[in-house]
């Protein structure tokens, strides 16, 4: 049960650390804010000679009520993360980039040593605690070249295989839009994401027309991936039709997922290795202007299950992930233009995990019912180089569990880019 002065304790601790990081950037602005500086005020490029480098860091501050035996239900955790990129042309047509990251802290997405949830409610924090990423390091390496006008894309080297397909225009950077995996993308929520989420691979794009984008990835997903890079591929493709409708640009986009690894295990029989398939659409329109919609469906084969064998060969159910068949989503993004705050956003949105009951997972749950998340954020923009964007998440059946207690997720994020 949880105590009412529990939870006021915790509002009051991150209001605290919101009123003193508010204060030091108002009162005190930073080296590194310079308003004449223009471009998109996510991505802050630098020059020296050649060499293009941009960089942030994002810190979250979350906390959770309504865990079930965890503090009287309530937790407050800390998260950061720093990414740095450089990027050099090599030639006409190509450039060479370098990703640096590093960060610390699983936030609430594991709370008392367990992850409560299907999808975590701390997109940011999950990717660099999946790729082993405390100390810097170098999480991208690869050429990306342009041909033919345009009409011809490629990269290969060690990339975010993830982010070529299933992306959007207003629900997919958990350090600008929402921080919730599931309004992020559903690698990591239905999908099971690569074993190291930076993985050598190649990416092959094709635009035709303006309104038609066709890529292509494969990537090994094994362990590091650098080992026996031709078995169990990992292959993803994706196609992109961009309308222009009513002079306003959306994006919808149908892809398709075969994965290789030996994880997979037909349901009931582990003697027998599976490969799973995945189908997912993604779809964003702006409506009028300064006001979209987005909206996702994904499936995955349910015959099949995730399985992290512990060397017995018996498949127990806290060995099995993703015990997820399907999921949905949508929401809305609304621009601060309409009460004069042009750099800030609104965002709003729901979705839905359905269980695969079939999965071995349930059978250690008494009452099981379709994990929902619910999240809204207000993006503050107070420079080209921090945003101040409080979250409000609310998850029901957790875990896929209907016993479990509503969980409250609330907490501030804090992008610095220089």
């Amino acid at each position: 049960m949880i105590t009412k002065s529990k939870s006021l304790q915790s509002i009051k601790v991150i209001t605290v650390a919101v009123l003193s990081f508010l204060n030091l950037i108002l009162v005190s602005p930073p080296a590194f804010a310079h308003p004449d500086e223009g471009g998109d005020s996510h991505i802050i490029p630098h020059e020296i000679g050649k060499l293009n480098i941009t960089g942030g860091i994002t810190s979250i501050i979350q906390g959770a009520s309504g865990v079930a035996d965890i503090n009287d239900g309530d937790v407050v955790d800390y998260t950061y993360t720093l990414d740095l990129n450089f990027e050099a042309a090599v030639s006409t047509t190509g450039k060479v980039i370098i990703a640096l990251e590093a960060g610390d802290g699983d936030g609430v997405n594991v709370i008392g040593g367990v992850q409560p949830f299907f999808s975590v409610p701390n997109y940011d924090a999950n990717i660099t605690e999946s790729g082993g990423i405390v100390t810097p390091s170098v999480s991208q390496a690869y050429f990306e070249g342009s041909f033919f006008d345009g009409m011809l894309g490629l990269k290969a080297g060690k990339l975010d295989v993830h982010s070529c397909h299933d992306d959007n225009a207003y629900a997919n950077d958990e350090t600008d839009q929402f921080i919730s995996g599931l309004f992020s993308r559903y690698a990591g929520s239905i999908f099971p994401e690569l074993d190291s989420y930076y993985a050598p691979g190649m990416i092959l794009s094709i635009s035709p027309a303006d309104m038609l984008d066709v890529t292509l990835a494969v990537a090994n997903g094994v362990n590091s991936g650098f080992e026996d890079i031709t078995e169990d591929p990992y292959g993803a493709g994706q196609v992109n039709v961009k309308p222009n409708i009513f002079g306003k640009e959306g994006n919808y986009r149908l892809y398709v997922i075969y994965d290789t690894r030996d994880n997979y295990i037909d349901i009931g029989n582990p003697d027998k290795i599976r490969k799973n398939t995945a189908y997912g659409i993604s779809l964003d329109q702006e409506i009028i202007d300064d006001i979209g919609i987005f909206a996702r469906y994904g499936v995955q084969d349910s015959n099949v299950e995730f399985w992290t064998d512990d060397g017995n060969n018996v498949v127990n159910p806290d060995e099995i992930s993703y015990p997820v068949k399907s999921a949905i989503s949508g929401g809305v993004s609304l621009s601060g233009s309409f009460w004069g705050r042009g750099d800030d956003v609104v965002g709003l949105a729901y979705g839905v995990l359905f269980n695969n009951e079939d999965s071995t997972y349930f059978n250690a749950v008494t009452d099981s019912g379709n994990e929902t998340h619910l999240e809204f954020y207000y993006k503050l923009g107070f420079s080209d180089h921090f945003t101040l964007t409080p979250d409000l998440q609310l998850v029901t059946n957790a875990g896929g569990d209907a016993d479990t207690d509503p969980i409250t997720v609330y907490g501030v994020r804090a992008q610095m880019n220089f």
